[in-house]
């Protein structure tokens, strides 16, 4: 009976840790906006265009695979660098959403001067019960 017990303890207390951190069935919209953003900008950071492309809702999926491989390749030769300080005011209509995302994202171009930005906002979309960072035109 105490094994019993240990196991759905073991079990409450991995449910509340993944829900608060998104991952749980019992998890938000917004804890599971923010993970997908986080995510995403985290892929992008350390693998990359083509790895985030793959995280990305179909649109930009589809828009990725259309173009050229040395349009490809320019991306991979491009630098990114990520740190995410805040993401809030997050809106959900429906399957879709936007959030503000405040931190610091540089882009850098070979030859070309590095692109920073400190805040954006993100649109997301629902595809098959996970959110995915999405352009507004993919959204629509």
């Amino acid at each position: 009976m105490a094994i019993v017990a240990l196991v759905i303890a073991g079990a409450v207390i991995a449910g509340v840790f993944l829900t608060s951190q998104g991952r749980g069935p019992l998890a938000s919209d917004e804890k599971r906006i923010e993970l997908a953003i986080r995510d995403f900008y985290e892929t992008l950071d350390t693998r990359g265009f083509r790895a985030a492309a793959e995280q990305a809702c179909a649109h930009e999926r589809a828009a990725f695979e259309a173009m050229t491989e040395s349009e490809k390749s320019e991306f991979d030769s491009t630098s990114i660098s990520v740190t995410i300080d805040r993401i809030e005011d997050i809106v959900v209509t429906g399957d879709t959403a936007t959030a503000k995302v405040t931190g610091k994202l540089t882009v850098a171009v070979p030859g070309r001067q590095p692109d920073t930005e400190s805040s954006t906002t993100e649109h997301l979309t629902k595809e098959d019960g996970k959110w995915k960072v999405c352009s507004a035109e993919g959204t629509r």
